[in-house]
């Protein structure tokens, strides 16, 4: 590996502006049009060799910024909000992770939102970049709405059961019956879409492990669309596994690019519908 240089670009920031990038001014610009945000949480653990560790950090906040632009090409204005880049991980074994307890992250979660909430934001969609979050975020905005009287309206999009049903259409090459996964070729090819510098492909091994379904109807995780939450510290206990789960050596920009629009569109319609639509919903 080739020492690091000081003139090295890893990768450039695309606009629009996020809540971070904007200035106060900026900021107070935006309000004045509208008082929804989508706010992405990520997470910071291990992608094996290949990926950086803010993999899901990275690409939340990537389907978030292709959100906002589409949304705003229709003038729907939403402000592209702070992301959260701490969440709760697994397979700390590997080096760089930064694991917070779930309700660390609800906490958390819950002062960043009243936080907008001052500012004039009323409606929050937390984008959920990192499986182990969703029970957190769950917990942070249904406090949240108690809390504030229903005058802040909080809202968690959870893409994976739809990116679970997108890869076997992406990915015709996938092995028979096999599963990806952390840092498969889907997040391979988002990042090489995205943030091609920070991949380390030579570095990238494919590990397969057989995919099974219950016949009994929803027995799979929470996340993927499924009824069953059995958490676990370390999911895989193979000295074999490196930190990824699939193919990554299936991973193309190209794929990479469809995956994105696909995730930023179904982001879109959800906001749509439930910032732009109908005022109440009923919750099941």
């Amino acid at each position: 590996m080739l020492p690091p240089s000081s003139d090295d670009i890893l990768y450039e920031v695309r606009g629009p502006k996020s809540w971070e990038c904007m200035t106060s001014a900026e900021l107070a610009g935006q309000l004045a049009m509208t008082d929804c945000a989508i706010v992405p949480v990520g997470a910071v653990e291990q992608h094996a060799g290949h990926l950086p560790l803010g993999q899901d950090n990275f690409q939340i906040s990537e389907i978030v910024r292709r959100s906002v632009l589409q949304l705003a090409h229709e003038n729907r204005h939403v402000i592209f909000g702070p992301t959260i880049p701490f969440g709760p991980v697994s397979n700390v074994r590997f080096a760089g992770c930064i694991n917070i307890r779930p309700s660390t992250l609800a906490v958390l979660t819950k002062e960043v939102c009243l936080n907008l909430h001052r500012d004039g934001v009323n409606t929050i969609v937390l984008a959920m970049g990192h499986d182990l979050s969703l029970g957190a975020l769950m917990v942070a905005a249904r406090e949240l709405t108690e809390e504030t009287g229903d005058r802040l309206r909080v809202i968690v999009a959870n893409w994976l059961p739809y990116v679970v049903s997108l890869l076997p259409q992406v990915f015709t090459d996938l092995p028979p019956g096999a599963r990806d996964g952390h840092g498969g070729a889907g997040e391979t090819a988002r990042m090489l879409a995205q943030h091609p510098a920070l991949v380390r492909m030579d570095l990238a091994r494919d590990y397969h492990v057989a995919a099974t379904r219950s016949a009994t109807p929803f027995a799979h995780p929470v996340t993927a669309g499924g009824g069953v939450y059995i958490p676990r510290a370390t999911t895989i206990r193979d000295e074999a596994f490196q930190g990824i789960l699939g193919c990554p050596s299936l991973g193309t920009p190209e794929i990479g690019e469809t995956l994105y629009d696909a995730l930023s569109s179904w982001l879109s319609d959800i906001v749509r519908e439930y910032c732009f639509g109908a005022s109440e919903s009923y919750n099941y």
